[in-house]
């Protein structure tokens, strides 16, 4: 009796370190896989930018280093004031620029793959683009995106230069306004009128900020041909509007 009583005890004991080392394992994994990334609070001015300075190391930048950021405010002030008016007076090169996201678009298909061209179908199902590669007017960049590569993380990270974490996929089926600085927020601060055409996880992210748009639910996963209906029935429609800015499609 007492050698059963014995074992059912090293039993539980075993049971009871198991389960602990398990919910320990999986937590530290749950951290670890699944980061809460903290949220950068403020936006970027004129404020936030500080002159570049020849010698880091010298005797004058290490005394701006220990001044208040107020000083270190008043002390750039002029600078920047003068700098912001001589950049507010180059004209700029267009009127208007669109946004165009491919959803789904490998690389290879536009710019080729392990240094070769892209094949001549490929080249044929996207003339125009090809022609400005081409001929130097455009600049083809290949970027590596960092997993996860679905849509939401992808747009944060377009617009605000933040890598997403794996927790932002279960975000991407509930998606919040994005709240953090990022270049849409940073033009509708500046007067732009913007227009929304596609995929509406923009307006999601950016609720409020596009003075016309059209959102196409991005959960049809069989349909492929939805967002680009959506957006060539508007297209020449938004083309002869000059009422706007920026054109996302």
């Amino acid at each position: 009796m007492g050698s059963l009583t014995l074992t059912c005890t090293h039993f539980t004991l075993l049971t009871t370190l198991a389960i602990f080392l398990q919910i320990t394992g999986l937590s530290l994994f749950i951290l670890g896989f699944f980061p809460i990334k903290p949220a950068l609070l403020g936006v970027s001015g004129p404020d936030s930018f500080q002159p570049p300075s020849c010698g880091s190391n010298s005797m004058e930048d290490q005394d701006h280093i220990a001044l208040h950021p107020h000083q270190l405010k008043s002390l750039y002030h002029t600078e920047l004031t003068s700098k912001m008016q001589n950049l507010s007076e180059i004209p700029p090169s267009y009127d208007r620029l669109i946004l165009m996201v491919i959803d789904g678009l490998p690389a290879e298909f536009v710019l080729g793959r392990d240094g070769e061209p892209p094949s001549h179908s490929l080249k044929d199902a996207m003339p125009y683009t090809q022609s400005l590669l081409a001929n130097k007017m455009a600049l083809g960049y290949h970027a590596k995106a960092a997993p996860p590569t679905v849509t939401l993380p992808r747009l944060k990270a377009m617009t605000s230069g933040s890598i997403g974490g794996f927790l932002d996929v279960l975000f991407n089926f509930n998606t919040q306004a994005f709240l953090e600085d990022n270049i849409i927020g940073q033009f509708f601060r500046i007067g732009w009128k913007m227009v929304m055409l596609g995929d509406e996880t923009w307006l999601k992210l950016f609720p409020g900020l596009f003075t016309r748009h059209d959102g196409v639910s991005s959960f049809f996963v069989k349909d492929t041909v939805q967002v680009d209906h959506n957006v060539s029935r508007h297209l020449s429609y938004e083309l002869y509007k000059d009422d706007w800015n920026l054109l996302v499609i």
